[in-house]
């Protein structure tokens, strides 16, 4: 019996673990960027190289998009970014991984982007069945993940989906967040094609954490997507993931009370904001709500901006991680080169708004260097205590359980003994 004990002990004393939180940003247009010539500067105006400077400002993970097929997409959305195949994945993923960065997957299931006003059904699935398209969804995420797999990128966590607060795969997959949908939809299609992608995903890289990702646009639709989600037990996911923009929508005390009713009625889930900004220069395009009063549209601005977010966020205990949108944005050495002003190659649609890079200099923003402050100095305990399970589940060592068995080498936890996988 003691000897028992004490094995207890040490395994309840292995899961004591300093709360990880994570901080980055979705920087799917780094490649482009650079293959163009873009040259990235600190605030000094010193060259940089920008994975070693996201680094050492603190960062520790990053987001990247992926899309079907976009060679399908549109010109317009091409140049506003939505280039990102399978292989353009990869590269970039490997890259972020051999930098030592944490991967967030974010699959679109669409040949272009997809928000609340879109969700298009790839070109090559537009002729499926509901049963097929379900299908589909599981053998095009299960596929994507073992090359990326294959490749040494791993993600460590994946969206299944991006912003579906109305749905995806339209518009069979089309709904409303406070339950039914418009003709030719149905949260039972939704939530079919959510459960076949998350079972790949499981399948495919049971560490992962699975996030979905939904937005702001009406912040009481948020609290009815996850409800109604909720009537859906084979849809299993670990982190509900926001996009929040104060431009589109509201100020901070919105995102706060949405937070504060979100830990209360999900208790049980984490919360990432996925996709955030505030512009430096100008507002965002086409803007609900104006801060500029509080927050001048200036880099100090930014700045303060990020900082007051970054206190909203910290009294949030289920709150885990933050991602800026398209930090990486700047023309300078593609656009603007030795004070000239080309655009002959004809590269992008115009300016993103919330970068932290200036566009012309190449300069990185204050807000870059605030970001840092949402991890700070975590002494926080999160303390686990790893049952003897009578079947085949797998934990990690900081308590977290796993989908399935682990793909990655490491120490883990099943049925009540570390396991050393190798």
């Amino acid at each position: 019996m003691k000897k028992n004990f004490l094995f207890l002990l040490f395994i309840v004393m292995t899961t004591m673990v300093s709360a990880q939180k994570y901080v980055g940003g979705d920087i799917s247009m780094l490649k482009k960027f650079l293959d163009e010539g873009a040259v990235f500067k600190d605030k000094d105006g010193n060259v940089v190289q920008p994975l070693e400077f996201f680094k050492a400002q603190g960062w520790n993970a990053m987001r990247i998009r992926l899309f079907v097929d976009p060679a399908n997409a549109s010109s317009s959305d091409r140049k506003e970014g939505a280039i990102q195949d399978l292989d353009y994945v990869i590269a970039l993923s490997k890259d972020f991984k051999a930098a030592g960065f944490k991967l967030m997957l974010d699959f679109h299931y669409s040949d272009t982007w997809t928000d609340p006003g879109q969700h298009s059904t790839p070109s090559a699935w537009s002729s499926m069945t509901v049963d097929q398209l379900k299908t589909q969804v599981y053998e095009y995420t299960k596929e994507c993940l073992d090359k990326l797999n294959k490749a040494g990128a791993t993600p460590d966590f994946i969206q299944t989906g991006n912003e579906i607060t109305v749905g995806m795969l339209w518009p069979t997959g089309h709904i409303y967040a406070s339950g039914g949908a418009p003709k030719g939809g149905s949260w039972d299609n939704f939530a079919g094609y959510l459960a076949n992608a998350i079972k790949a995903c499981n399948e495919m890289c049971p560490e992962a954490q699975i996030v979905i990702h939904t937005e702001m646009h009406a912040a009481s639709d948020v609290i009815k997507f996850y409800q109604q989600l909720a009537n859906y037990t084979d849809v299993k996911y670990d982190i509900i993931g926001l996009s929040y923009y104060p431009d589109w929508h509201g100020a901070l005390s919105v995102i706060d009370q949405t937070l504060t009713t979100l830990e209360s009625k999900f208790a049980d889930k984490k919360i990432q904001i996925v996709e955030t900004g505030y512009g430096f220069e100008w507002q965002l395009s086409g803007p609900k709500y104006d801060f500029t009063s509080t927050y001048p549209l200036t880099d100090e601005g930014q700045r303060k901006w990020t900082a007051d977010f970054i206190e909203v966020l910290n009294q949030h205990t289920n709150v885990n991680g933050l991602f800026w949108w398209y930090p990486e944005y700047t023309l300078n050495n593609i656009v603007f080169k030795g004070g000239s002003e080309d655009w002959s190659k004809d590269f992008t649609a115009g300016y993103w708004n919330a970068s932290l890079f200036h566009y012309k200099t190449g300069n990185a923003h204050l807000a870059l260097y605030e970001l840092k402050n949402f991890v700070g100095d975590d002494t926080g305990i999160n303390t686990t205590v790893i049952q003897r399970a009578t079947d085949d589940t797998w934990y990690t060592l900081d308590g977290r359980r796993l989908n399935g068995k682990p793909v990655a080498k490491g120490l883990y936890i099943c049925n009540g003994r570390k396991v050393l996988k190798q």
